[in-house]
């Protein structure tokens, strides 16, 4: 599965980034569609003291960035809400636009 980075700030690295999980079809589909707005299914790669609600861009590469919109957790073992730890395997649906 690739990875990717969620950045509370656009076009810069930062220590809170959080590093997840998705699909390779998602992956893909990321990279072709012309959708303007995306939901995307993320699954966290490790366990994180602190997820938060405000990430501002969603980094593939250096072509490939999309704005967040809106991050939810999608866990089915337990309520979460963000801000929050959570773990491995975790799921986060994000609302994404191009860039």
């Amino acid at each position: 599965m690739p990875i990717i980075e969620l950045r509370l700030t656009a076009n810069t690295k930062s220590p809170g980034d959080l590093l997840v999980n998705i699909q390779d079809k998602t992956f893909e589909y990321l990279s072709t569609t012309t959708n303007a707005e995306i939901r995307v299914s993320a699954y966290l790669e490790r366990d994180w003291p602190r997820v938060e609600t405000r990430y501002q861009e969603l980094f593939i590469n250096e072509n490939l960035k999309f704005r967040v919109g809106m991050i939810t957790p999608g866990s089915k073992n337990r309520k979460v809400s963000l801000p929050s730890e959570m773990k491995e395997g975790e799921q986060l649906v994000i609302m994404v636009k191009k860039q």
